[in-house]
């Protein structure tokens, strides 16, 4: 069986992690399934040190030679289905053991990427629908789910249409804009004649942009001992949550001065 290039084996597993990283696996996960793929292609060696923001791998070929590659990581989303494709595709690499085609795990890693989409409709319904029933969780009103549901929707379009422009670089300034819609929404709702009570229609309709995976993600790779990746997962948690402070803070102010 002939020899699967090193540089091969460091372009397929900094993929992998980069796949794991984009679509918000947590950091020991990433690192755990660069290694084990790496090692299902042959490497030796194979060691991974991996940040919200970087892919650094190194392992060594036949001859001893130690190799080391960095990707950097520029965009972040939440894609659950694409974290379960590269679980499986992993798994399979590692019962399936080393592999002379390289081409081949190549072909699967680009369906991954490739994986198609949630339709934005489909995003900006889902986004009425948990603004909605959040606001119910609160006690609101079937008058405030209604105003959750509108502001919902239209605050997914915001999303859509930030992510598309910018590219979804950027969170604070996300973060900012869209508290500040939600809260100006909200007040303006309440300035209409349908007993509705803005501060739960604000509570409602924030929840889908609060980072709460974000966080999560943080606190569990502290508890893994990713402390570096643990500890700046937590500040980008902190910073959206500031950003959606500031927002609302601001739009509330905006609507006073209606």
């Amino acid at each position: 069986m002939a020899e699967i290039l090193s540089d091969d084996i460091q372009d397929i597993a900094v993929t992998a992690g980069e796949i794991v990283l984009e679509n918000g696996g947590e950091t020991y996960r990433a690192e755990d399934t660069v290694v084990h793929i790496a090692t299902a292609l042959g490497a030796k060696g194979a060691s991974a040190f991996i940040t919200p923001t970087v892919v650094i791998f190194s392992c060594m070929d036949e001859k001893g030679a130690h190799h080391t590659v960095m990707r950097r990581i520029t965009k972040r989303s939440t894609n659950m289905l694409k974290l379960s494709q590269m679980n499986e595709l992993s798994h399979r690499l590692v019962h399936r053991g080393k592999t002379s085609n390289p081409s081949q795990v190549r072909t699967l890693l680009r369906r991954i990427i490739d994986a198609k989409e949630y339709s934005a409709s489909f995003l900006v319904l889902m986004g009425a629908l948990s603004s909605a029933f959040f606001t119910f969780m609160i006690d609101g009103t079937i008058a405030d789910g209604a105003a959750s549901f509108v502001i919902g929707a239209l605050t997914r379009v915001f999303m859509i249409s930030y992510a598309t422009v910018l590219d979804g670089k950027n969170s604070f300034l996300l973060s900012l804009l869209s508290g500040a819609l939600i809260s100006l929404l909200s007040d303006v709702f309440g300035f209409l004649p349908l007993g509705i009570t803005p501060a739960l229609v604000l509570g409602g309709s924030i929840m889908q942009v609060v980072p709460g995976l974000a966080f999560v993600n943080g606190i569990r790779d502290v508890i893994s001992g990713d402390l570096v990746s643990g500890g700046a997962r937590l500040l980008e948690a902190l910073m959206t949550a500031t950003g959606l402070s500031i927002g609302s803070c601001f739009g509330v102010f905006l609507a006073g001065r209606l």
